[in-house]
């Protein structure tokens, strides 16, 4: 009921008159780790488990409060243990698959999503889950098959038709995608995440019932909710399309302001941690330090600021026919972890100074290992993952024969464009409010700076403006640079019907066109705070 102080003294009087009460120290547990006590909320629920080891409940729960801590592998082993304990709990079972899933295990993930599904066929969230595996995986194809197959049982099922939808927005078909979600807020009309991904494959050419039918809907829900910034940021884009910019800017202040009041974000830590990697890679460190002997040159990395033209410049490479496109890979990231781990001796990144030279071509050979057991047979990769311009100086340790593409486009466009987008997951925190993101973009430039002064000539730099303004010549300037042949399909990326999971799935299906370049100016002093603050 929400009267959360009086069901806590209530847990309390219960632990006073019986101090080793399983279910009143679990409940009270959760409680605290609910009002943001989790550390004391986790001691509880600990002790809760000492006295009930089996309890499938308390097992769940407590991998939900590590998972929602960022504790994944011990989050997924408490899963597993309630799985063993009660083999039909659904929660247990859903939350293991969905926990394997987040942790990069795709294989365990998917084993665990058919097991429910055997015992139980119309168990329809791991349908979802098994699809959204598979999507994660970069299966989209498998991943619409068996979305397909679900809604064959449950055709009107929202959640369904919502993650059909946006699988078919991956895959460039933006009109049934359209449909899905439409088919999905038939179902529920108040699944605020249909709309917002109705927004997105949707232009919006006048205002129609839809938009009215949104509009209503934002001013029903909650007003810090994840529904109200949902729809916040679905009808800024649609005021954006109709050039109402004002309007539109008012609605994407909104998500964003709800956005930021629920991550937590140190801008200050943030560049502390910018310093230090330019103070760690200097000149003379890599002086001092040798780049592996791999050969590999398959990896191709794409960096840059999120918007700032990665996805085009990504698709652009991966229509050529010797390039398979992947997105945005964790797996780089993965391999740095490992062999240059944060309690490493010394701290991290200080501590690599001392490294030998081994544990770069090691953790090169940990990169290629999980690129080619993941993307077998291929030429060359994409690696988008635009925050790797903050490791460009490990790349070129580990892999001295991978291409570096570095995108940039105008300040003030890429600020904007973030602002814009609802980003699924973590990874660009510093982007909801306009001086925190002003500031990151400041700290960007800094940073490539410093790259192309320590390791001149080792990044390739790609403006999207001069794109926009000659395609071709662009393109087969970026094509050579790769050493690839020429082939005219990369002039045609918009045909390509290749996975793309990022915010820009729908425009990257759009042949190029000048009309985004100054988009920004017509949004006038509104942008005034984030334009004093940009270097």
């Amino acid at each position: 009921m929400g009267r959360l102080q009086e069901a806590e003294n209530l847990y309390r009087q219960v632990l006073g008159a019986k101090a080793n009460h399983a279910a009143a120290a679990h409940f009270l547990g959760l409680l605290l780790h609910q009002t943001g006590r989790s550390t004391e909320g986790l001691a509880l629920i600990e002790q809760s488990l000492r006295a009930e080891p089996k309890n499938p409940d308390f097992l769940n729960n407590y991998g939900t409060v590590l998972r929602d801590a960022g504790r994944g592998v011990a989050a997924a082993e408490q899963f597993r243990k309630a799985v063993a304990a009660k083999p039909d709990h659904g929660a247990a079972r859903d939350n293991l698959g969905s926990t394997l899933r987040q942790i990069g295990h795709f294989d365990a993930a998917e084993e665990v999503f058919r097991a429910t599904i055997g015992r139980n066929p119309f168990h329809m969230r791991a349908r979802a889950g098994l699809a959204e595996t598979q999507q994660e995986a970069g299966r989209l194809d498998d991943a619409l098959a068996t979305f397909r197959e679900a809604l064959a049982i449950r055709p009107k099922d929202a959640e369904l038709n919502h993650g059909y939808g946006v699988g078919l927005m991956e895959k460039g078909r933006l009109s049934e995608a359209a449909e899905h979600f439409r088919t999905a807020l038939v179902a529920d009309p108040t699944q605020a995440k249909s709309w917002l991904m109705l927004s997105q494959v949707k232009p919006q050419r006048e205002s129609d019932g839809e938009l009215a039918a949104m509009e209503a809907q934002h001013a029903k829900v909650p007003a810090d909710s994840l529904a109200r910034m949902q729809l916040s940021f679905g009808l800024g884009k649609a005021h954006d399309d109709l050039k109402v910019y004002d309007k539109a800017f008012d609605y994407f202040a909104e998500g964003n302001a709800i956005r930021r009041k629920g991550i937590a974000y140190d801008g200050a830590r943030t560049r502390a941690e910018f310093e230090a990697m330019k103070a760690t890679f200097t000149k003379a460190f890599f002086e001092k330090h040798k780049s592996s002997a791999i050969e590999d040159d398959a990896p191709i990395f794409v960096v840059g600021m999120p918007r700032s033209g990665t996805t085009l410049v990504e698709q652009i490479i991966a229509s050529h026919p010797q390039v398979f496109g992947a997105g945005e890979l964790t797996i780089l990231k993965t391999a740095v972890g490992k062999g240059f781990p944060l309690d490493m001796k010394g701290g991290f990144p200080a501590g690599i100074a001392d490294m030998p030279d081994k544990a770069f071509a090691d953790a090169g050979h940990d990169y290629l290992d999980m690129l080619h057991t993941r993307y077998p047979g291929f030429k060359h990769v994409t690696d988008k993952m635009p925050g790797n311009f903050l490791l460009v100086g490990f790349l070129h340790l580990m892999l001295p024969k991978a291409k570096i593409v570095h995108c940039s486009r105008n300040a003030v466009a890429t600020c904007l464009s973030i602002f814009k987008s609802h980003f699924r997951g973590d990874g660009h925190l510093y982007g909801y409010d306009l001086a925190e993101l002003a500031d990151f973009h400041n700290l960007y430039l800094d940073m490539m700076a410093h790259w192309h002064a320590v390791l001149p000539g080792v990044v390739h730099d790609v403006r999207y403006e001069d794109f926009v303004a000659d395609q071709e010549g662009q393109s087969r300037a970026l094509i050579d640079y790769l050493g690839l042949p020429w082939s005219d399909a990369v002039l045609s990326f918009h045909q390509n019907e290749r996975q793309v999971r990022t915010a820009s799935a729908a425009q990257v299906r759009q042949p190029m066109y000048k009309g985004s370049v100054d988009l920004w100016k017509r949004y006038g002093d509104r942008l005034n705070p984030l334009i004093e603050r940009l270097k």
